[in-house]
C-alpha cells in the first residue's frame, strides 16, 4: 500500500480549529514537507485547488497556493515522489491544462499526476464569474468527462478535435507529449461519480473507514472491469498521534473543544450548528476535518490501523494529513511508520536514506 501527503497548500491544513497548530501554507513548508516525505519513502505528494476560503476567526483556508505552480516548484527539489497537482475545471481549458501537464512531466521526469477537480463550492467560482449556473451540480461528472476525454487525447495524440456539449477543439496541438500518460485521480462517491472514475480515472479517493473503503473498493474495481479498465482507491486520512491513546484523545478533544463554527458553517453551508450536544459534536467532529476520517490514537494504534486497511481493503494507497505537517510528520516517521508491518521493506529504505 502506497503513502501519500495531501500538502497544507491553504491556510490551517484540513483541520478548521482555532486550538489547533495555525500555520500559514508557505512555499517553504510544503517544500519542507514533499521533501520529508521522499526522505521517509512515500510514493505521492498531493496538493488541492482552492480559491476561497470558509473565514471564521482562524480565516480558515483564506490564504492559498496555487496547485500547479506549487508542484512545478517542487519538481527540481524532488527526485523520486510522485507530484499531483489539482485543477478546478471550470477555472482553466483542458488544452492549458495539458500543456502545463506536459511542462510539469518534463520538469519532474516522468513524475506528474493530475487530480480533477470537478467544482462544488460555489462562492468559489462565483466571485469570478465562473460559476455556469447551478445546472453544474447535477452536470459537473459529463463536463469532467469531456476535460479528461480532451486532456487523454493531447497526451496520447498531441492533437485534438473534440466536439461535445461544453468543448469545441479544432485541429487542437500539444506538442510535445509526455513522456508518460500521466495518471488522472479523480473524488467521487456517488453513483455518478464512481461511473466517472471507472470510466476516465485512474485512482479515486473515498472518504471512510476500512468498511466504506472496503464497499466503494468492490463497486468502482466492478464498474471499471465492466469497461476493461482497471482503478485503485486511496483512503484519505488526517492523523491526530502521541504516545499513548489517552494522549492522543486529548489532544484530538482540544481541537474540537475549539472547533471554528462560523468557518465549518461557511464550509456546510449550515445557518446554525445543531443545538442538541451529542449533535452538536458529531457535527462539529465530521466538519472540522472536512470530512477526512481522523485516526486517533497511540503511535502503536495509528500503525496498526493502517496495517488493517493495507490488509482488509483494496486500497492502493492511503493519503494522509496532520495537525502540525512538522512535528506530526516527524513522529509519524520515527514512532509509526517502522511499526508498519505492510511498510516493511520501504521502511527499511527509508531508515537508510534517513
Amino acid at each position: 500500500m502506497e503513502l501519500g501527503i495531501f500538502l497544507p497548500i491553504a491556510k490551517n491544513g484540513f483541520i478548521a480549529s482555532k486550538t489547533s497548530p495555525q500555520f500559514m501554507p508557505t512555499w517553504e513548508l510544503n517544500r519542507r514537507v514533499t521533501q520529508k516525505c521522499e526522505a521517509l519513502g512515500f510514493e505521492f505528494a498531493l496538493s488541492m485547488i482552492k480559491f476561497r476560503g470558509f473565514g471564521g476567526d482562524s480565516e480558515y483556508w483564506d490564504y492559498a497556493l496555487d496547485s500547479y505552480s506549487l508542484m512545478a516548484g517542487l519538481a527540481p527539489v524532488t527526485e523520486r515522489i510522485a507530484l499531483i497537482p489539482s485543477v478546478a475545471t471550470l477555472t482553466l481549458h483542458p488544452a492549458v491544462a495539458a500543456r502545463m501537464g506536459v511542462t510539469l512531466d518534463a520538469m519532474s521526469h516522468g513524475r506528474f499526476g493530475l487530480n480533477i477537480v470537478s467544482g462544488w463550492y460555489r462562492d468559489e467560482y462565483r466571485q469570478m464569474g465562473l460559476w455556469p449556473g447551478d445546472d453544474h451540480f447535477d452536470n459537473r461528472y459529463d463536463y469532467a468527462t469531456e476535460y479528461v476525454t480532451i486532456l487523454r487525447e493531447l497526451w496520447t495524440t498531441g492533437r485534438s478535435s473534440f466536439k461535445g456539449k461544453f468543448f469545441s477543439l479544432d485541429d487542437c496541438s500539444c506538442q510535445p507529449k509526455p513522456t508518460r500518460e500521466p495518471q488522472i485521480v479523480c473524488a467521487g462517491q456517488s453513483g455518478r461519480g464512481l461511473r466517472f472514475t471507472a470510466e476516465m480515472g485512474d485512482r479515486n479517493f473515498v472518504i471512510g473507514d476500512v468498511d466504506v473503503l472496503k464497499k466503494i473498493g468492490v463497486e468502482l474495481e466492478t464498474a471499471a472491469r465492466a469497461g476493461g479498465r482497471k482503478v485503485g482507491i486511496i483512503g484519505l486520512f488526517n492523523v491526530i498521534a502521541a504516545a499513548t491513546d489517552e494522549e492522543a484523545n486529548r489532544r484530538f478533544d482540544h481541537f474540537v473543544d475549539g472547533a471554528d463554527e462560523d468557518a465549518i458553517r461557511c464550509a456546510m453551508g449550515q445557518i446554525s450548528l445543531d443545538s442538541s450536544e451529542g449533535m452538536a459534536r458529531s457535527f462539529k467532529m465530521k466538519a472540522m476535518f472536512m470530512g477526512l476520517p481522523t485516526m486517533v490514537g497511540s503511535f502503536n494504534s495509528v500503525a496498526a490501523h493502517l496495517d488493517r486497511i493495507a490488509y482488509e481493503t483494496p486500497a492502493a494507497a492511503v493519503m494522509l494529513a496532520f495537525p502540525d505537517f512538522d512535528e506530526d510528520l516527524d513522529n509519524f516517521g520515527r514512532h509509526i511508520l517502522p511499526r508498519l508491518e505492510c511498510r516493511r521493506a520501504q521502511n527499511r529504505v527509508a531508515a537508510v536514506n534517513c
